[in-house]
């Protein structure tokens, strides 16, 4: 199994070359085309409407509502002038200019790729929103693969962890990251359950692994405690040296947070390697 294709979120910000690249890594070694998204706002500030004491002249609206389409545009040259720099020239590329006043067009963009590259949150040019990937990936319907602004050093998924509680999430999980784990030097199973849960890996998921050419994988098992889950998993990311994480994503639509198998939101916001959700 493989992508057939991948979008990557692109900016000028501290970092987004590294990201940028890995994305074109990534698109190099499965063989498929990579998409940049550039997220910007043409909508005029509102403080230019809520501390105006007199209506603005609808010439002088024109006027700046111009200067701020020359403003994005400029921005959009630049994220892309940045896109093909850091991308093998191997690679095939594409651009899109997407609204970022809402998160409808990047979700609506997700949906229609096999992999989403994106940083923990997404600050769309000339905007003050703030987009967190647990959003795309809970409504997206597919893999979301997130780094951190810093970057990654590339390649990276030679040791996967996967958090895995059997459930629909991470099953989901398992078949979205395939690509991965087919090439994949090391694959390590976490569960974190009962005192009188398995303490293996069940042999059908054993040999689906095995069918897809996998490497034999490590079960790591920990009761659960009074150490948080995420602590937990940020400790086996050290002992087995994993530079992937794979884990579904489920949301509590009534408090309206995001929790990964019970973990908490700051994994999302400092992931201390890249790590591939879906829900």
């Amino acid at each position: 199994m493989t992508y057939r294709n991948i979008l990557v979120q692109v900016d000028t910000s501290i970092g987004a070359n590294a990201r940028i690249a890995a994305a074109g890594q990534l698109a190099l070694r499965f063989g498929c085309p990579l998409t940049g998204a550039f997220l910007r706002s043409s909508r005029l500030p509102s403080y230019m409407f809520a501390d105006a004491i007199t209506p603005i002249p609808q010439d002088v609206l024109d006027g700046y509502l111009q200067e701020r389409l020359g403003e994005v545009e400029a921005a959009s040259q630049a994220a892309r002038q940045l896109f093909h720099a850091d991308v093998p020239r191997q690679v095939k590329t594409r651009w899109l200019d997407i609204e970022g006043e809402t998160d409808d067009e990047l979700i609506a963009c997700a949906k229609r790729h096999d992999l989403v590259i994106i940083p923990p949150e997404i600050m769309p040019a000339f905007s003050d929103k703030v987009i967190p990937a647990a959003r795309i990936a809970m409504a997206s319907d597919g893999p979301v693969l997130v780094l951190k602004r810093g970057g990654y050093p590339v390649p990276f998924g030679r040791k996967v962890l996967v958090a895995w509680n059997a459930s629909r999430e991470s099953v989901r999980a398992i078949r979205d990251a395939w690509p991965f784990l087919e090439a994949a030097e090391e694959i390590h199973f976490l569960k974190v359950g009962e005192a009188g849960d398995s303490r293996e890996l069940d042999a059908l998921m054993q040999r689906q692994l095995q069918d897809h050419g996998c490497p034999a994988a490590h079960f790591h098992f920990e009761e659960a405690g009074d150490t948080p889950v995420e602590h937990v998993l940020r400790l086996h990311v050290g002992r087995t040296g994993a530079d992937l994480v794979v884990f579904g994503l489920y949301g509590h639509s009534r408090l309206r947070e995001f929790v990964v198998g019970g973990v908490s939101r700051s994994m999302l916001f400092d992931p201390p390697m890249p790590l591939l959700m879906s829900h």
